[in-house]
């Protein structure tokens, strides 16, 4: 699981109506009005929903959300803009190596089965094993690739993204492949989710099966944030990934819990503060190993979260901070 970016991102129309669990992912994004669990992180679980919006949205770089957790130790914290992040860890994020890698086949399992561009909400028996039978919001998608770079170009121009889209990286040996809404690494799941994962839930252990199930979800459109991500790839085949999620009008406060293993350096890249963390826990990608680069700035009416990422595991922390200073 990229448990090094599993975030609950809770977006609010005004102070009032924030209230954000903390979760995993840094783009796990919810509307939720009201949660709480019973003392200690039991199983038990209430959950009280008050929606100001017809949407639960979970965006999902590595995917668990929403629950609450004692002994939490701070990682660290930024805030621009309508953007704030806080992050901690705990030791109940870290999964045994034989849950992550079953966990891992069982997406792509799910995945390989999904069109381009659907999404699934999705239940998987050894994550709830970890979680008490509780398992927070989980799924997969598969994106809709633009493999034209001026026909990417166009899409996000249309979209008033005026940031330089380079055609290759690290002198040349990236090399663009495609673009895409969104992420490879991060989704958007529908109000159904938790609904859905219910039933699932239900159907386990009427049937006391151990293969993940999945159901298909539209995600929301109507959200405040919008992602764009462009995939660059080297000849051997490995990935950097390139994200812009653009903010305007409403604000956005993540508050997550990752590994306590994951590493994490503060950058100054050319002036902006940046964030730099590792971690070896990722659900999703080429392989466990899930970097990330992240920096916010403000412009004019809009804050842009700024995102460089590799699932390789053999990108060093340097190589991916060069990526990343280079589009300053």
């Amino acid at each position: 699981m990229s448990i090094e970016r599993q975030l609950a991102e809770a977006f609010k129309r005004n102070e009032s109506a924030l209230e954000c669990p903390p979760s995993l992912d840094a783009r796990i994004m919810a509307d939720y009005g009201r949660m709480t669990m019973g003392k200690r992180g039991d199983s038990f679980m209430k959950r009280k929903w008050s929606w100001s919006r017809a949407a639960i949205i979970v965006v999902v770089v590595a995917i668990l959300s929403g629950f609450a957790y004692a002994g939490n130790k701070f990682l660290f914290s930024d805030s621009q803009g309508r953007y704030s992040i806080h992050m901690q860890t705990n030791e109940v994020f870290s999964l045994a190596p034989d849950t992550l890698e079953k966990a891992r086949a069982s997406l792509k399992e799910v995945q390989v089965q999904l069109a381009p561009g659907e999404t699934a909400v999705v239940y998987l028996p050894e994550m709830a094993a970890q979680f008490s039978g509780e398992q927070p919001p989980l799924g997969v998608t598969n994106p809709n690739y633009i493999t034209d770079l001026q026909q990417w170009k166009h899409v996000l121009e249309e979209s008033s993204i005026t940031e330089s889209l380079p055609d290759s990286l690290l002198g040349g040996t990236y090399q663009f492949q495609a673009g895409t809404l969104n992420s490879p690494l991060h989704f958007l799941i529908g109000l159904d989710a938790m609904k859905l994962q219910d039933e699932m839930k239900t159907e386990i252990k009427k049937t006391e099966g151990n293969r993940p199930l999945w159901r298909l979800t539209a995600p929301p459109v109507d959200i405040p944030q919008s992602y764009y991500t462009s995939v660059y790839r080297n000849a051997n085949g490995e990935a950097l990934y390139i994200s812009w999620g653009v903010l305007k009008g409403s604000s956005i406060k993540l508050e997550g819990i990752t590994s306590p293993d994951t590493e994490y350096v503060q950058l100054d890249l050319n002036g902006h503060k940046a964030h730099y963390t590792k971690n070896e826990q990722s659900l999703y990608g080429d392989s466990n190993v899930f970097q990330s680069v992240m920096w916010i700035e403000e412009q004019e009416d809009q804050t842009i979260v700024y995102h460089v990422e590799s699932d390789s595991a053999s990108m060093t922390k340097e190589r991916l901070i060069e990526a990343a200073t280079s589009l300053q």
